[in-house]
């Protein structure tokens, strides 16, 4: 019996000399600690959903916000003080003659030089006048200059005068009087009317009564199909020409 006690006993000590590694190799953790991380981790649990929706706007927002950074929107009508010398695109001006008729004119762009300027500078120039009997005038031009006080333009570069009574100017130079419907040019002239084609360095054209004077160098090519009596009163069409 008392060997039993004794295996007993020894059997205890040894039990109790082997350690458990596992539990040793664990720190401590208490329950206010515990309490910590239990919360923290709550915590992250409700930014995850924040923090989503946060990257998701981002994306959503950022291809507006950097195209809007070179962008910009001006109301004319807002600016405390308005620049009259700017660059006009595509402007256009609406008017009527001394006659009563009505202006057109439009253009790629326009300038002044200045303020109380009233010479406006157009490129790409059209401009769709009428005759007092309705037919009307087409002007097309690279470049020109309208003073809207005397209505007159004085034009460059490619012209083109075109009338629905038949008769047609080309040139690269010339100035044209609204109101009287009178184009005169010095840098050479070719063109159609009812009588047939011509040509001259100079050249003064009265749109409305169908007048065209010519001077230097001057062809006239009458269309046959076309016989036009000079003597005829009724006939409006007048050429008069020299070929000094």
């Amino acid at each position: 019996m008392k060997l039993d006690n004794d295996e007993k006993h020894w059997k205890q000590n040894i039990v109790n000399t082997h350690h458990d590694h596992i539990l040793e190799s664990n720190e401590a953790v208490t329950f206010d600690e515990n309490e910590r991380q239990i919360n923290r981790a709550e915590q992250l649990k409700k930014m995850v959903p924040i923090l989503t929706l946060i990257a998701f706007l981002c994306l959503v927002l950022y291809p507006i916000l950097s195209t809007r950074e070179n962008s910009f929107t001006l109301a004319i009508d807002k600016l405390p003080k308005r620049d009259e010398k700017a660059k006009l695109i595509k402007p256009s001006y609406v008017d009527i003659d001394s006659n009563n008729n009505p202006i057109n004119i439009s253009a790629e762009s326009a300038t002044r030089e200045e303020n109380e300027h009233t010479d406006y500078f157009f490129t790409k120039l059209i401009a769709n006048l009428s005759l007092p009997t309705g037919e009307g005038i087409t002007i097309l031009a690279d470049n020109g200059t309208l003073n809207t006080d005397t209505q007159i333009m004085d034009l460059n570069g490619e012209i083109v005068i075109t009338s629905e009574t038949g008769l047609q100017l080309r040139s690269t130079q010339a100035t044209f009087a609204i109101s009287e419907k009178i184009a005169t040019g010095k840098n050479g002239v070719t063109g159609v009317a009812p009588f047939g084609r011509f040509s001259a360095n100079n050249f003064k054209t009265d749109v409305e009564k169908q007048i065209i004077i010519l001077d230097g160098n001057v062809t006239i090519k009458f269309d046959p199909n076309k016989p036009m009596n000079i003597f005829e009163k009724k006939d409006n069409t007048t050429a008069e020409g020299n070929s000094n």
